[in-house]
């Protein structure tokens, strides 16, 4: 559904979704995602599959392709602590720590960025800079 302005006859674009690598294979980062998000799939295949979060986001993961040139992305959660006892965690690699804040960066294994902002103890992310 696009957006229309009162003032205007102008039709805005819509956010859409994320685009993140998903190598050889778009089912394995999406079901990774899946287990550390949840939502819902709407598409699942070997060369392109779509989460669609519960937030109202999309991710889509995309094999690269003659047609289909991909690039790695970057995405920025917020979450509790203990997202390190995840077992999915583990496939994370540690970028850059910054022990003065409450967030890292992390690689996935499709070499996509992820910022992890680690919830405080009042439920709310800490995302002075």
């Amino acid at each position: 559904m696009m957006n229309t302005t009162k003032n205007m006859d102008l039709v805005l674009p819509q956010f859409f979704s994320v685009n993140l690598d998903g190598g050889e294979n778009t089912t394995i980062p999406l079901r990774f995602y899946l287990s550390f998000l949840g939502g819902t799939v709407l598409k699942e295949s070997f060369g392109h599959s779509e989460l669609k979060l519960k937030s109202g986001e999309c991710l889509v993961f995309s094999k690269i392709t003659e047609h289909c040139p991909v690039r790695p992305g970057t995405i920025t959660l917020s979450c509790d602590p203990s997202i390190h006892q995840h077992p999915q965690f583990l496939s994370l690699k540690l970028l850059q720590s910054v022990p003065e804040k409450t967030y890292s960066l992390y690689e996935d294994p499709w070499g996509n960025w992820v910022w992890i902002y680690f919830l405080d103890s009042k439920n709310s992310a800490k995302r002075s800079g």
